[in-house]
């Protein structure tokens, strides 16, 4: 007597499902850059001195990446009183950029957009920036912005 095996297809699904969500995170990290000229907000801040994952302040210009739930770099170091320019690049997905103790709230960027906006830290201290679209911050889409005398 022949043995027929039966094909059940749930099994395809389960097997599925497991790839996607394992394969998932990998996807969201993947960023294409594309450049576009975008919107200026004006305040005032301090110098920037760069090392690794910090920002860079050559130019007097920190270019601030915003992707899949993260900012790159992650920490700005300024000194009290000096303006800092900010470019924000979002690679992926849209984004804005909150500082709430220094009142700084720069509009949502779409994907491939730039916005370019200045401020003055007038205070010295520690203070979180983060993107406030979704659920982006909940998810660790946040960063630092430490302010010397």
């Amino acid at each position: 007597m022949e043995e027929k095996h039966h094909f059940n297809p749930g099994w395809i699904f389960i097997i599925t499902l497991a790839l996607v969500l394992l394969l998932l995170p990998r996807y969201l990290k993947k960023d294409s850059e594309v450049i576009n000229e975008a919107n200026a907000i004006t305040q005032s801040s301090p110098s920037v001195s760069q090392t690794p994952p910090v920002a860079s302040s050559t130019s007097n210009i920190i270019t601030l990446e915003a992707g899949s739930f993260y900012y790159k770099p992650d920490i700005i170091r300024v000194k009290k009183g000096e303006v800092v320019k900010i470019e924000l690049k979002s690679v992926s997905m849209m984004h804005d950029f909150n500082i709430d103790e220094l009142n700084i709230h720069v509009p949502i960027t779409k994907s491939g957009d730039v916005a370019v906006f200045e401020f003055t830290a007038d205070q010295a201290g520690e203070f979180e920036y983060y993107c406030s679209v979704g659920k982006h911050r909940q998810l660790g889409q946040v960063g630092k912005l430490i302010v010397t005398e």
